[in-house]
């Protein structure tokens, strides 16, 4: 049997639910180690990023049933881990700083010389505002376009390439200090 598309295994995962869900591990599969890396970018916490794997692992299966070709199977997927991504943030916000989505405010200036271009920017990644942060995960980690992320994010199309614009403004000029 040949390999089936994306779509053909969709549609046989949607008529095989409820009752036989070994499909979804071959559909759900690959979108895992970068499902796994984005929440954890995201997070900065890889026990509460294995939480929000596992959450949209049972959402995505939960929800299949009703999913239309809208956008695709991997902005939609996506969208699921943003969300729970949002409400782990919410859960834990007791324990955490206030969480500031003002564009840049809450950057602190990394201190340390980075011994490369990737902990540098990582580094100052983390400072980065949730949405910015989201943003750039959503762009270079997932390799989303513009209006998928637009989408994800509930944000207009020029205000996704606004931040992204001043995120990559603001990394170059931390890479020339």
């Amino acid at each position: 049997m040949s390999a089936l598309n994306e779509r053909q295994l969709i549609a046989i995962v949607q008529e095989s639910l409820p009752y036989d869900s070994s499909l979804f591990q071959q559909l759900i599969t690959p979108y895992l180690p970068t499902l796994k890396g984005y929440c954890v970018k995201l997070l900065n916490n890889s026990p509460d990023a294995e939480d929000v794997v596992q959450e949209t692992i049972v959402k995505a299966l939960t929800h299949l049933k009703n999913f239309k070709w809208v956008v695709s199977f991997k902005a939609w997927l996506f969208k699921i881990a943003h969300n729970e991504c949002i409400n782990k943030i919410r859960d834990r916000r007791w324990d955490s700083s206030v969480d500031d989505d003002e564009y840049l405010d809450n950057v602190i200036a990394v201190e340390s010389r980075h011994e490369d271009l990737s902990s540098l920017l990582s580094a100052t990644m983390v400072h980065l505002s949730f949405i910015d942060r989201n943003i750039m995960l959503l762009r270079y980690r997932t390799e989303l376009d513009f209006q998928e992320i637009a989408d994800i994010c509930n944000l207009k199309l020029s205000a996704v390439k606004m931040r992204h614009k001043r995120v990559i403004e603001f990394l170059q000029r931390k890479l020339a200090e």
